[in-house]
Parts: structure tokens; sequence; C-alpha cells
């Protein structure tokens, strides 16, 4: 595979990323009402529209497994947008529902990338910068 190609494979897999660990997100808060797939899907749909708002606010394709600021920008807009479009369309949003899915959906879409950069850490791939280089003598 070409670079440009392979790229644009690994860019396509991590929205697919974000847009499958907000529906498994869904899919818990769901399970506890016994709902089918496709009222999930419908329940999700706000959050994955979040998820593409983040995605291109942030321009995270340049790098998807940013936790600071990508990750935090589609966090963000995943809850922020999704929410408002709850709303909108008169789905409940109590406080509760807020909260719960703000902490949720941040440890679901922080912790991937999270996970993501401590195995590179791990594995040798990336050295995270403890001190800058021109404070280094």
């Amino acid at each position: 595979m070409e670079p440009k190609r392979a790229r644009a494979a690994s860019v396509i897999a991590y929205l697919l990323l974000d847009l499958v660990v907000v529906f498994l997100f869904i899919y818990a808060g769901r399970e506890t009402r016994g709902a089918g797939l496709g009222e999930r899907l419908v329940a999700g749909l706000p959050f994955f529209i979040g998820v593409l708002v983040g995605w291109a606010a942030g321009r995270v394709w340049q790098a998807p497994r940013a936790v600071l600021w990508k990750g935090i920008i589609v966090w963000g807009s995943t809850a922020a947008v999704g929410m408002l479009l709850r709303l909108v369309t008169g789905e409940p949003t109590d406080s509760r529902f807020v909260f719960i899915t703000f902490i949720a959906l941040g440890v679901f879409l922080i912790g991937w990338r999270g996970a993501a950069w401590v195995l590179d850490v791990l594995f040798g791939r990336v050295f995270p910068k403890v001190v800058d280089e021109k404070y280094r003598k």
C-alpha cells in the first residue's frame, strides 16, 4: 500500500473507532431498557453527528490519536452536540444523564487515545518529552 493510502486507511480506522466507542456507550445505556439495534442507532445519531463535527472542527485527521487537543475536541463536541441535538428533538436531557454522558464519553474517547499513547511509549515508538531539548546541556 502506498503511504497516502495507508495514511487514509488509518485515519478512517480511527474515525470508525471513535464511532464504535460512542456506539458502545449508547449500547450500554440502552441495554438497561431492552432496546433493539435500530433504536440504539437512532438514539446514537446525535452523538455520531457530534463525533463528525468534532473531527471537522478540530481537523482531527491530522493527528487522530492525539490525546491533547484532538481527543479533547472530539470528546467535547460529541457530548455537547449530542446533548444539544437531544434537547432540540425533545429527548430527555436531565442533569444526571448529562453528567454520565460527559464522563463516559470522556473515558471512551480519551481513553483509547491514552491507551494507544501508553502502548507507543512502552514499545518504543514514542518517547515522552520530560524536559524540553532547549533546557538540556
